[in-house]
């Protein structure tokens, strides 16, 4: 209990933190709140005198201040409506943009591993979602709850002024009016937490199907997914429902108490002793205070369903916060041109597997040489490039890059020396001409771009569209073929001009004769620099240096084309397959 206690209040401390930076700005609202309450409320007791001295008196200048008031009352409480609207929204809007953006740098520190563990569709609902309902939630619900709460204070000042006896009765239902939030509260929460669940997976389940709409067409799977996001949406929609339950229950309970107490301020009333110390002006007053009361009530028990929502949102944001960011413990710089990388008895294993993924690997790859690494699909190939870009980490001393184990270098000096042409291609909703710059870390020129464009030969397909290289290429290059996204991602690398280059499977999309326009490309390309290339086709590594044949994660074989032709083993294997 007092784990759970402490780990509340760490929460708020946390949310309150968002808040700080706009203290000015909150202030300024909450003295609108007060205004607007305080003149909200305080039209009632005007009651009393209009009625005793204006009409029972028939005191016609009173009724003509009371008609100046009125006008005077209505103006203040629209500047301070305006003024605490103003500011909620601003302080809302503000700190939307500050938890939104938090999120999202701190999703660009975090390892692959946990990319591998959460979906995108639930970060992504985290950073839409979740994060509006942070400050929308909470901003309301503390602007509600200042405003009500000084509507009922002022109210029962009125009241305990016009007659404490009457309003004795108001002290005594309001621990049971406690109880019943605190009961609901509790409620909300819960049902909240699995709300923001459903949510993200409402998230994962629309993205999934917006990606993957060409093979959801072609294998007829529609009605199938469509069941499969009904479920989904159901689950949601029940969560939904139970919140709204909660909500709908806890009104009428609250004013259903409420009434036994204006029922017995109107018996209290019907004392004789007491029915002959009010006046018309002064009893009047008092049921209107009576029924105003009530209002404020109602909204002080909606924002509690807001208020745990966005508790709920909070703990979603800040469980991803707490995530440990990508190990980055080297402390040399990495700026060698030429580059030599040494595997020694590598061992990896991935996350909960019990067989590893690479086993006592050693391998040279000497500077300004082109080795291969080929071998049937999972035998290691791709997480052996992961792990030199440390994606994933891996155990100590066992890759070195010029004798110096890599954990010992900054990431972004590591990876600065690499150029990447990944299988996975990923492009931007962007200009041919500015995904060919992505992660290139220096000022090109035009003249560059163009160049790269053209030993990339990408030239050949953006003059026929409408802008050339600077054409929009859609999400993720939906306008393109696999073959062209493959040739921008590889007019990239020749821009970066890194001194390692690795090439995972970078040709496999392209055409016999597209084929060899980049390999000669590469030709240029590889001059003083070392070249790591995964390759299924054979055919892309025959003119390698040096051939590196992986089997279930071993290196079963390594040499020329030519050498391991000759041994018939695992590689002869897999040319005489492919030959066939």
């Amino acid at each position: 209990m007092k784990n759970a206690k402490y780990a509340s209040n760490i929460q708020y401390s946390r949310l309150l933190a968002y808040f700080k930076p706009h203290k000015f700005v909150i202030m300024v609202g909450l003295l609108g709140l007060s205004l607007f309450s305080f003149v909200d409320a305080g039209m009632i007791y005007f009651i009393k005198p209009l009625i005793d001295e204006g009409l029972s008196k028939a005191d016609s200048k009173t009724l003509q201040i009371g008609a100046l008031l009125v006008v005077i009352i209505f103006l203040l409480r629209g500047v301070a409506s305006f003024i605490s609207n103003y500011a909620i929204a601003y302080t809302s809007a503000k700190i939307t943009y500050g938890v939104r953006q938090q999120v999202f740098t701190k999703l660009q520190s975090l390892p692959m591993l946990f990319f591998d563990e959460n979906s995108s569709g639930s970060l992504i609902s985290k950073i839409i979602y979740d994060t509006e309902q942070i400050s929308a939630a909470i901003s309301n619900a503390i602007a509600v709850f200042i405003r009500e709460t000084l509507i009922i204070v002022v109210l029962l000042c009125m009241m305990f002024y016009a007659s404490w006896q009457l309003s004795m009765i108001f002290l005594l239902i309001g621990p049971v009016i406690a109880l019943i939030i605190n009961k609901v509260s509790k409620r909300f929460k819960k049902i909240s937490t699995a709300l923001q669940n459903t949510m993200g997976d409402i998230t994962k389940k629309s993205e999934q199907s917006i990606l993957a709409h060409q093979e959801i067409l072609v294998f007829n799977t529609a009605n199938e997914i469509t069941a499969q996001f009904s479920d989904t949406n159901n689950k949601n929609r029940q969560q939904a429902m139970k919140l709204a339950t909660a909500t709908a229950l806890s009104n009428p309970a609250i004013q259903f108490i409420a009434s036994f107490a204006i029922a017995a301020v109107l018996l209290l009333a019907s004392m004789e002793e007491i029915l002959h110390s009010l006046t018309a002006g002064t009893f009047t007053m008092v049921l209107f205070v009576m029924g105003s009361i009530l209002r404020p009530l109602k909204q002080l028990t909606n924002i509690n369903q807001q208020l745990q929502r966005g508790l709920a949102a909070s703990m979603s944001i800040f469980s991803l916060l707490d995530q440990k960011d990508e190990v980055d413990e080297g402390k040399t710089m990495l700026k060698d041109t030429r580059i030599d990388i040494n595997f020694s008895d590598l061992t990896f294993y991935h996350q909960s597997a019990k067989q590893p993924a690479i086993y006592k690997f050693t391998a040279i790859i000497p500077a300004g040489k082109t080795v291969a690494l080929v071998g049937e699909s999972g035998s290691g190939k791709t997480t052996i490039t992961n792990l030199l870009l440390r994606l994933y980490s891996c155990p100590s001393n066992s890759i070195l890059i010029n004798n110096i184990p890599i954990e010992k270098f900054t990431l972004e000096s590591l990876r600065s020396q690499f150029s990447l042409v990944s299988q996975r291609i990923v492009l931007f909703d962007d200009t041919i001409a500015n995904n060919i710059t992505f992660g290139c870390q220096r000022l090109v020129s035009r003249a560059e771009i163009e160049q790269v464009a053209i030993d990339a030969n990408v030239v050949e397909f953006a003059e026929s569209m409408e802008a050339g290289i600077d054409s929009l290429i859609g999400e993720n290059g939906r306008r393109l073929s696999g073959g062209q996204r493959q040739r921008i991602a590889i007019a990239r690398a020749l821009l970066r001009d890194a001194p390692i280059i690795i090439l995972d499977e970078a040709t496999s999309a392209l055409d016999n004769t597209s084929e060899r326009l980049m390999q000669e490309a590469f030709a240029k390309l590889s001059i003083n620099k070392t070249m790591l290339v995964i390759a299924h086709r054979l055919s892309t590594v025959e003119k390698a240096d040096h051939i590196l044949v992986m089997g279930k994660g071993r290196l079963v074989e390594q040499g020329s084309h030519d050498s391991l032709l000759k041994e018939q083993g695992t590689y002869y294997q897999l040319y005489q397959k492919q030959k066939d």
